[in-house]
């Protein structure tokens, strides 16, 4: 049981560890980007860092770069995500804008 206590422990503060450091690292960043995805990307990085390790702990390698690679393979949804909204929010103002769209029916 303290085992897994441990590990709990280590990975949460390995995954905080990084969302911090990159909320820190984010104030150095044009201002455009500085809307809080230095911390989600910080967390990302490590997730992917204390999943790794959580792996090798086990001494199965395997396990620790397939944990990490899905990890990584998960921080490609970030840049997705975010134009998916902006792509969103592009057609709505294209929509509000056009007077065909704005009538009610």
């Amino acid at each position: 049981m303290l085992d897994y206590i441990i590990y709990g422990v280590v990975d949460n503060g390995i995954m905080i560890l990084g969302a911090m450091t990159g909320y820190e690292l984010e104030r150095y960043l044009p201002e455009k980007y500085q809307k809080g995805l230095g911390a989600v990307v910080g967390a990302g990085l490590g997730n992917t860092t204390s999943d790794f390790l959580g792996g090798m702990s086990t001494l199965n390698l395997e396990l620790a770069t397939g944990t990490a690679a899905g990890c990584i393979i998960g921080l490609l949804f970030i840049p997705i995500i975010i134009y998916s909204k902006r792509f969103y929010f592009f057609l709505k103002l294209r929509m509000n804008n056009n007077s065909y769209f704005g009538e009610e029916f």
